[in-house]
């Protein structure tokens, strides 16, 4: 018997689906293919996997007898190559991190920018994932450090250190002036709001801020991408309601940012492994998100946005 990882992998992913299609499309393998890969495991194995109709794909008793080892062999090689990878990262210079859309544009570049001044040799991996799949990333040891809004979620595994609050704003056209100027889900919801789309992160601050003050919240657009956001703002098609990292405004032509008195905020910060003992350029990094944190709270307190 000779089987490498990947056969195992494709014996996981079929018994857990029990779906040749779905397996398929998740290998990015046709199902003929699939088909003849399946068969050369059983082959190598000498006993059947699966029992297969036409309308249905089940494990053998054989199949159920040596699927949780799969399992664990499959969980130990993923983990052993994402330690590795975090390894060969160390020592190439190399730190990962995966930060929300809007940070990764307002205040990873920063961070870039002081980590090459100290050393030009050093390279930053940026992701830029929604805020539960930046936590994902993290665990899986493909980033070391999660640059998010602070996440519900009891995370055990995690530890979470803020680097800075921010409010929600209203992003308006020059000529689409709202005329909300303080916190009131009453008022806001009268106007065309644009927010992100359920589940992200910002729509469920926006939704339960909404619901504690027993109003359904109902945006006319709900759109993921910032710049189309924009552009939907830009062309009068609505107000976005928005943390105040969000889009640049002043970059934006014919965009303005309505702040609003008593905002809804969030909290922004990073989460690391609880158990990773940071390398020394890790350590540089977060120094440095420290530092952009820091300079963000000092903008925001200086501007009035914030108090000390």
């Amino acid at each position: 018997m000779n089987l490498t990882t990947r056969q195992l992998r494709i014996f996981v992913l079929l018994a857990e689906t029990l779906s040749f299609h779905r397996t398929a499309e998740m290998l990015h393998v046709t199902q003929p293919t699939l088909s003849k890969l399946v068969k050369e495991i059983e082959e190598g194995l000498g006993i059947k996997l699966f029992e297969r109709s036409t309308r249905m794909v089940r494990l053998s008793r054989e199949g159920q007898d040596i699927l949780e080892t799969a399992k664990r062999i499959t969980a130990l090689h993923a983990k052993g190559m994402q330690e590795l990878e975090q390894r060969l990262r160390e020592r190439n210079n190399r730190v990962a991190l995966a930060a929300l859309p809007t940070l990764a544009a307002s205040v990873i570049p920063q961070v870039i920018r002081n980590l090459t001044a100290r050393d030009p040799r050093i390279r930053v991996e940026v992701f830029d994932p929604v805020a539960n799949e930046a936590l994902a990333l993290l665990r899986d040891r493909r980033v070391d450090i999660a640059v998010t809004a602070k996440q519900d979620e009891s995370a055990a595994d995690l530890v979470y250190e803020e680097l800075f609050t921010e409010p929600f704003v209203l992003f308006h056209s020059e000529r689409m002036v709202p005329s909300v100027k303080e916190w009131s889900p009453a008022a806001l919801a009268e106007l065309p709001l644009i927010s992100m789309p359920p589940g992200t992160s910002v729509r469920v601050l926006t939704e339960r801020a909404f619901q504690e003050a027993g109003q359904p919240f109902n945006p006319v657009y709900s759109l993921r991408d910032l710049n189309t956001i924009t552009r939907f703002v830009q062309g009068e098609c609505g107000v976005a309601l928005l943390p105040e990292s969000s889009i640049d405004s002043e970059g934006q032509r014919g965009m303005r940012k309505g702040l609003l008195r008593g905002a809804l905020t969030r909290s922004v910060g990073m989460y690391v492994r609880r158990e990773y003992r940071a390398s020394a350029l890790v350590g540089m990094a977060l120094a440095e998100l420290r530092l952009a944190g820091r300079d963000r709270q000092i903008d925001a307190i200086v501007s009035g946005r914030a108090t000390p």
